[in-house]
């Protein structure tokens, strides 16, 4: 059963496909010794406000913006304590008014390492200690200036540790990220990035800001049914831009506050099926989303 819980922790509670993080890459439940899992999941996110900085605003000339994604994923155990994760999402985004053109392709490729580093015996109760480590490149040369953009563009490192405790059915875990986002080059003119400058030069290169992540998770697992709620705060730790008129969006500050539920149905033998949601509350340069996603996970 931990296979598939796993998953679909990952799948379901990856960040917004053009602001993804490794956050889902990450949970309590390791894989084991030359153990293998594959997963492909479709996810549908559609906001018709965004916030400009931390004010919520709704543009008449973009309408509903509606984003879809099909994830693949894998994961193989290197050793009781350590797994390997590839995943990599092909993303669809589009815009119900104006003239902004679809924007369709790969997105990014994540690979990462995932090592349990302590797990203690609390009675009958478990509590585990986890590291993870992760590289984030784009798989294509992408528009990341641009409200419908697939992604941000960035190579990134993303450094995760979390605290997982399991009594019986009942787990609550805890984790903490730092994502060290590296520069992009844009493929247009620039007149306006720092009220303090003008730099009129094409392909000029930019900062995009890093982040820290929080997240706290609660749930039930049994043998063919797991369920879980969580929360997750995102926040800029790096000093950015806010979306207006000429400002590049690759570096604004994204943050947000978000919860979401995962439900697992186990189906026969390794096939099993999960379905998730996740809503914005609260941001920052990001849209005011809903995210509804549903997958099928083969696992051994």
């Amino acid at each position: 059963m931990q296979q598939f819980i796993r998953l679909s922790l990952i799948l379901v509670c990856l960040s917004l496909p053009r602001f993804a993080s490794a956050q889902g890459l990450m949970d309590g439940f390791m894989k084991g010794d030359r153990k293998a899992s594959l997963a492909v999941t479709y996810s549908q996110e559609t906001f018709d406000t965004y916030y400009r900085g931390t004010t919520p605003f709704r543009d008449p000339n973009l309408g509903t913006v509606t984003t879809q994604a099909l994830n693949l994923y894998g994961v193989y155990g290197l050793g009781y304590d350590l797994d390997l994760i590839v995943t990599a999402p092909y993303i669809r985004t589009e815009a119900s008014a104006g003239y902004q053109p679809k924007q369709e392709g790969f997105q990014d490729v994540t690979a990462a390492l995932r090592w349990e580093a302590f797990d203690y015996k609390l009675g009958k109760a478990r509590l585990s200690w986890l590291f993870a480590l992760g590289y984030t490149m784009p798989i294509q040369n992408y528009v990341n200036d641009n409200m419908l953009a697939l992604g941000q563009g960035s190579k990134n490192i993303d450094g995760r540790t979390m605290l997982h405790f399991k009594s019986g059915s009942f787990f609550l875990t805890g984790q903490f990220g730092y994502i060290r986002r590296g520069p992009v080059t844009l493929d247009r003119i620039v007149n306006v990035y720092d009220p303090s400058q003008v730099n009129p030069n094409s392909g000029m290169k930019v900062n995009v800001p890093d982040v820290t992540e929080a997240i706290i998770r609660t749930g039930f697992a049994t043998k063919r049914v797991y369920i879980d709620v969580w929360g997750q705060q995102q926040t800029p730790y790096a000093v950015g831009t806010d979306i207006g008129p000429g400002i590049p969006f690759p570096t604004n500050a994204i943050g947000f506050q978000r919860v979401g539920g995962t439900l697992f149905l186990r189906l026969v033998g390794r096939l099993g099926l999960n379905f998730g949601y996740s809503t914005t509350l609260d941001g920052r340069n990001i849209g005011k989303s809903t995210r509804l996603s549903g997958g099928i996970i083969i696992g051994n």
